[in-house]
């Protein structure tokens, strides 16, 4: 019985083919593409979606009038806005100064207005740009009211996006009083 078993075994692996290779893909080398550098950081096309200059408003009284201050803490103010209570009259100014005989303009951009303004130095130290205004410019009430933020834009200088906030009215309404 045995030997009727190892024939039956031997029978059985003599109907067995020899095996056959299988052929293996081919291992592709691994690509790494190299990674593009970010893309630049594109400022906002319109001014709206800019992000808000650094800096806060800061009010202030003193015997000539009312002024509110915008700027960082520690530096004169980027931009100011004053009412001249002798006058009568309210005065936009942003930080510089034009070479000596030369003006230029300011332009004051609300979400509902936009204005330009002939501007010259005050002559003042540190020196600012100035443009003047009656109390009644519509063009105050736009900064006021401007959904959240204003434009200036001084040519030569970077623009300012600066927040609306209550002091802007309060200097307007001093004048105005």
């Amino acid at each position: 019985m045995r030997f009727v078993s190892i024939l039956t075994l031997l029978l059985i692996t003599g109907c067995v083919g020899e095996p056959r290779l299988v052929p293996q893909p081919e291992a592709k080398p691994k690509v790494v593409m190299a990674q593009p550098a970010p893309a630049p950081v594109a400022v906002a096309a319109e001014w709206i979606d800019r992000p808000l200059s650094p800096g806060d408003w800061v009010y202030r009284r003193d015997d000539r009038g009312s002024l509110a201050l915008f700027g960082r803490d520690g530096a004169d103010a980027d931009f100011l806005i004053r009412c001249a209570l002798a006058t009568k009259r309210i005065y936009l100014s942003r930080s510089g100064a034009f070479p000596d005989g030369v003006s230029g303009q300011m332009t004051i951009r609300a979400s509902t207005a936009l204005r330009t303004y002939g501007v010259a130095n005050n002559g003042d130290t540190p020196p600012y740009v100035s443009a003047f205004l009656t109390p009644d410019d519509q063009q105050l009430d736009a900064i006021a009211f401007s959904r959240g933020r204003f434009l200036v834009a001084v040519k030569g200088a970077q623009d300012l996006i600066i927040p609306a906030w209550p002091e802007i009215t309060r200097v307007i309404e001093d004048c105005r009083a």
